[in-house]
């Protein structure tokens, strides 16, 4: 957790550094990497998450763990042979959308990105499960590291080089820590039918990350597309401030991860009901606190950034809509427990379906503005969670109607503030923008003391996260 602290604040640094060196137009360049690296991240088949449910529920069994290793590592060497067959491709026919944003040889370097982190993103879910951390936090700190020393060394398009580059020696560097740690075993027994039931049930979850990533990728990807190339970098921007503000608690949630798999795959539904209740406590309510302390802060940023004055109101709606997929938190982990990958596979399909549907009709219907094209994807990740907690809740089987699941989704300490914040952005006036901090701070009494004593107990009992 030491270590994500420190990577919030240099990526927090780096963003403001990238942006101001960039400019609209090579930071529109920059995000469009970014995007290329989270497409080919996403299509990884589910093998890392499939592998994080099967090495818990068979945490007994290390024989069938280090099969299924084996099988694993197996279908990535496939899946990196069509990542090379897409750079062939490249190379001989080109691409012709690419060539809006200048990529020529960056793509091939993005290619060995994308197979590198095919293969770090799953020694990282095994290292999780095995608690073996030191890995773990190497991984997820030394690319944030090296993107801030090499922005020191160019402007512009060359810059835009290296930020690429530092993203290769990165994953370059975790594999051979990953390979170093011996947390990968290599005795196990590939066979079809280890590879068929991890594709089998990664399928499922390879739609559900697949769909649910697609989300805010789809809607990048359309302002892309439809807006120019600086209108794109001012959106950039703006998604990189919101998720930064809530990239400590994402990188908390990956961590325990396996834990909740693990309590959640018993059938004591009481004590699996205390578990969710604690869960969302913690992390949907400091997830909308911290967003609102980032609204605080982000007029002060523009004053420093005076290249993105104009986008305030953006950073705001795409914080607000980035904060709706915590809503959802607890019920994803405790449908993946129960193997119910079928449901949250159909649940973020019905929500990417949503959000395109919802892009283009304010793009083509309405005319809008790049900045409010997110409102879709604020739209579209209120029915995921919405969904997703009416899922959940059915396991439990507990009633199941409106104002029940609305009640656990939004409660009123979450929908009070979250609606004058979206009041204050509309408005637009940087004075007012601590207001839903106010609000959050009087009607949630309670619960930030119980998200104060959860640090404290984390903070002197780390093992109370291992499984």
């Amino acid at each position: 957790m030491l270590t994500r602290y420190l990577v919030y604040f240099i990526s927090f640094l780096s963003s403001l550094l990238i942006a101001g060196k960039l400019g609209p137009y090579y930071f529109g360049i920059w995000g469009f990497v970014l995007l290329l690296i989270n497409y080919f991240h996403i299509i990884d088949f589910g093998i890392g998450n499939s592998m994080t449910v099967l090495l818990v529920q068979n945490k007994e069994n290390p024989q069938r763990q280090r099969n299924y290793e084996m099988a694993s590592m197996f279908i990535l060497g496939w899946i990196s042979l069509f990542v090379v067959c897409i750079a062939v491709y490249y190379g001989c026919f080109g691409i012709s959308f690419f060539e809006k944003y200048h990529l020529g040889n960056l793509f091939y370097l993005v290619c060995g990105i994308a197979i590198l982190q095919y293969f770090n993103d799953y020694f990282l879910k095994v290292y999780r499960v095995k608690s073996k951390m030191f890995e773990f936090a190497f991984y997820q700190t030394i690319i944030p590291f090296l993107v801030l020393l090499f922005l020191f060394f160019a402007r512009e398009e060359r810059l835009v080089w290296l930020l690429t580059l530092a993203y290769l020696i990165g994953h370059v560097l975790s594999m051979f820590f990953y390979l170093k740690g011996g947390g990968i075993s290599y005795r196990g027994k590939c066979t079809f039918k280890d590879c068929g039931l991890i594709l089998n049930k990664g399928f499922y979850l390879f739609v559900y990350n697949f769909c649910f990533y697609m989300i805010i990728v789809s809607t990048k990807t359309i302002i892309g597309i439809y807006y120019t190339v600086e209108e794109f970098g001012y959106f950039t921007f703006s998604y990189t401030l919101a998720h930064a503000a809530l990239l400590l608690l994402t990188a908390f949630s990956s961590l325990i991860t396996p834990k909740l798999i693990d309590k959640f795959h018993s059938n004591d539904y009481v004590q699996i009901h205390a578990t969710v209740r604690l869960l969302r406590v913690n992390y949907v309510y400091l997830s909308h606190g911290l967003m609102y302390v980032a609204m605080i802060g982000f007029p002060i940023l523009l004053y420093v950034l005076p290249k993105y004055a104009e986008a305030l109101r953006t950073i705001n709606l795409t914080a607000l809509a980035t904060i709706l997929y915590a809503n959802s938190f607890g019920y994803s982990s405790l449908l993946m427990a129960k193997n119910k990958e079928k449901v949250i596979a159909r649940n973020s399909l019905i929500s990417l379906i949503l959000n395109v549907i919802l892009a283009f009709v304010l793009i083509k219907i309405f005319y809008v503005g790049y900045e409010y094209v997110i409102l879709a994807t604020l739209a579209t990740y209120f029915l995921y969670a919405y969904l997703t907690v009416c899922s959940g809740k059915r396991i439990l089987q507990q009633s199941i109607n409106f104002f029940s699941v609305m009640k656990e989704c939004f409660p009123a300490g979450i929908l009070i503030p979250f609606l004058g914040a979206m009041a204050v952005t509309m408005i637009n006036v940087d004075y007012l923008m601590g207001v839903p901090f106010l609000l959050f701070l009087i009607i949630d009494r309670k619960e930030v003391g119980e998200i104060y004593l959860s640090f404290k107990r984390i903070l002197f009992n780390p093992n109370v996260i291992d499984i």
